[in-house]
């Protein structure tokens, strides 16, 4: 059984994501606060993603590298194709974003199921022989584009459908100021470099202090990297991305 011993526990992801996790963290002893350290925005050249949407039914697959990704598209993924050709398959980079499409009422043909990443896409058999294969890639703005690149080198065509940018979110600071000044913040859980990036950002110098001492999760030895490059000292990684990854690596110490 799951003991999280009144653990003050901030989740950073925004919603919907994070309330499944803060109602497990309530659920079992902790004390959830949500601070969202990411926000989201039609992308900036809108045309060019309404210019995608109908090129979708010619692919061969789909590819939705996060959850966001769906909600972001799938009003109009839906308008232009009411049924996609049966030749188009759907992929996840990770199980949550799987979740996501199917609740959208998408068939998903592939996803890693331990590790959530490009990487295991891509190590995937059905990503083995690609040549000529139509391959769109549905994501946000300004994110790592080594599947695309990996993808085309192995000989795929490639189209980017960017659905979203990722913009710094207008949060009120105060009250965390005040739990981390004293102490009521335990661990931090981060699930993209964003997130911790704007963590810092968004709390600004006076908080730096405190916040570099909390214990952070993430859910990537990339993430873990890019945190320790910010300067932030105890960093733990959960298997995935998953709320019942992030519990675990909070109750195993050593993550």
């Amino acid at each position: 059984m799951i003991n999280l011993c009144q653990l003050n526990i901030m989740v950073t992801r925004p919603d919907p994501q994070a309330a499944s996790l803060c109602d497990l963290i309530k659920k079992y002893g902790g004390r959830a606060v949500h601070f969202p350290t990411i926000a989201f925005a039609p992308p900036q050249d809108l045309n060019a993603f309404q210019q995608a949407i109908p090129m979708l039914g010619e692919q061969e697959w789909l590819i939705f590298n996060s959850p966001r990704a769906v909600y972001s598209s799938v009003v109009s993924i839906r308008r232009a194709w009411p049924q996609l050709p049966q030749e188009v398959k759907f992929a996840a980079v990770g199980g949550g974003t799987a979740k996501v499409l199917r609740q959208a009422g998408y068939e998903v043909a592939v996803h890693p199921t331990t590790e959530w990443s490009s990487e295991a896409l891509l190590a995937l058999p059905e990503f083995q022989s690609i040549v000529g294969k139509k391959i769109a890639i549905i994501r946000g703005a300004g994110g790592r584009e080594w599947l695309d690149k990996t993808l085309v080198e192995r000989g795929a065509q490639v189209l980017q459908v960017i659905a979203y940018e990722r913009v710094l979110p207008q949060v009120m600071i105060d009250d965390v100021l005040q739990l981390l000044k004293h102490h009521k913040i335990d661990i931090i859980v981060c699930t993209s470099f964003e997130g911790v990036k704007n963590l810092k950002i968004l709390l600004g110098d006076t908080a730096w202090p405190y916040l570099k001492e909390c214990r952070l999760i993430v859910v990537s030895e990339r993430i873990k990297r890019l945190a320790q490059d910010l300067g932030f000292q105890t960093i733990w990684i959960a298997r995935n991305a998953s709320d019942t990854a992030i519990l675990e690596a909070i109750v195993i110490p050593g993550h």
